[in-house]
């Protein structure tokens, strides 16, 4: 069940238009780091194939390319809109500022809010996600479908939308939220100096990997909500 916002009341207040700030999405980078396991066979016996993977394999497979294919201006980010309805997984184009593709938008979205805590300079909002995965990539590579679940904390701004604080302002939270901190930005390249929030993830994902489709569970994932790519 969904509960009101009385952020709502602050932004009507602040004689900012409702419908102006509805229509608003913020998208984050959002590194990830989960584990695919998907049915396997040794000795003519069925048996787990295990595969760490990273959000860059996501964004690789959506593009219809391989995993562990290098990329550089593709990123994997979270679009969030500013009623507090919807989330969705995509890929980001740094380069042309755009989101070039949807892997997962959200069937349902429920949140609970909270006013601002000591030391944290912003309202937080707990959320729990069910995502539809899409249908991407080619021939070769790509995703056919599946479901993720997405359970995490975004912090909120005055006016109603996700943004990003200080990344040490708030580390507490990420034991009490039971998100793990081991995702880094960029993945990889340093840990980021300012974050909106963070998420951990199971589901099901349809994958098709040089040619050859398969299952593959995703029991435990973390997922890492960093810098605002654009509004």
């Amino acid at each position: 069940m969904k509960t009101k916002k009385w952020l709502m009341v602050v932004a009507a207040v602040s004689m900012t238009p409702a419908p102006a700030v509805f229509a608003q999405t913020r998208t984050f980078r959002s590194p990830a780091a989960f584990v695919g396991v998907s049915q396997g066979e040794v000795a003519n016996k069925p048996a787990y194939n295990i595969v760490p993977l990273i959000g860059a394999d996501l964004v690789n497979l959506a593009l219809g390319t391989a995993p562990g294919t290098p990329r550089t201006n593709e990123v994997l980010a979270l679009g969030f809109d500013c009623a507090g309805t919807n989330v969705d997984l995509v890929v980001f184009d740094r380069t042309s500022s755009n989101n070039i593709a949807t892997i997962a938008s959200s069937s349902s979205f429920d949140t609970v809010e909270q006013a601002k805590k000591k030391k944290v300079i912003s309202d937080g909002e707990r959320f729990v996600a069910m995502l539809n995965v899409a249908s991407l990539g080619n021939s070769t590579n790509g995703l056919l479908g599946g479901y993720l679940t997405l359970a995490g904390r975004i912090y909120i701004g005055t006016n109603g939308c996700p943004q990003a604080i200080r990344v040490d302002t708030d580390r507490r939270s990420d034991k009490e939220c039971g998100d793990p901190t081991a995702v880094k930005d960029n993945e990889g390249d340093g840990r980021p100096k300012a974050f909106a929030g963070r998420a951990h993830f199971i589901g099901v994902l349809d994958v098709l990997s040089d040619g050859s489709t398969n299952t593959v569970l995703v029991p435990t994932g973390a997922l890492s909500i960093n810098r605002q790519l654009s509004p």
